[in-house]
């Protein structure tokens, strides 16, 4: 089996490159074209692909059965953490942001990052809670 090819020289001897139509190479043209043929309708499908599940997914619902986490939780826990958590508010000071909405321990990053102008310092954690602010996200007590 050959495979025949027409060739044609240029006056100095040189191969002459394949015609062009509009200054359009051919073979070049084609494999940019078919290239972006292919990427379009690769998106095109993933596209129509996820349009066509966006309904069918539930939501997630999580429920708690208070009677199994009240049975959980012993006296003796109830004892030391309600009077951890009496310690901690009445004898830390906590910071607040007059623009905030959330108080932060002293030690905590949100706290060092509340310019000198804008804090205000709270005695206790139940008199900034008394005033309208809740604990950040981000911080919590020692």
């Amino acid at each position: 089996m050959s495979i025949s090819e027409i060739v044609s020289y240029d006056k100095d001897g040189r191969i002459e490159r394949p015609s062009t139509l509009l200054g359009v190479n051919f073979p070049l043209f084609q494999k940019l074209f078919l290239s972006l043929t292919i990427i379009l309708i690769a998106l095109l499908s993933f596209g129509i692909g996820r349009l066509s599940v966006v309904g069918n997914r539930e939501p997630v619902r999580i429920e708690y059965d208070p009677e199994i986490s009240n049975s959980q939780f012993t006296i003796s826990n109830q004892a030391s953490v309600s009077s951890a958590l009496d310690k901690i508010e009445n004898s830390t000071s906590v910071i607040v942001s007059k623009n905030g909405a959330r108080y932060h321990y002293p030690y905590c990053s949100g706290a060092k990052q509340i310019k000198e102008e804008n804090k205000i310092i709270f005695a206790t954690v139940a008199a900034a809670e008394a005033a309208g602010y809740s604990l950040a996200a981000n911080c919590k007590p020692r």
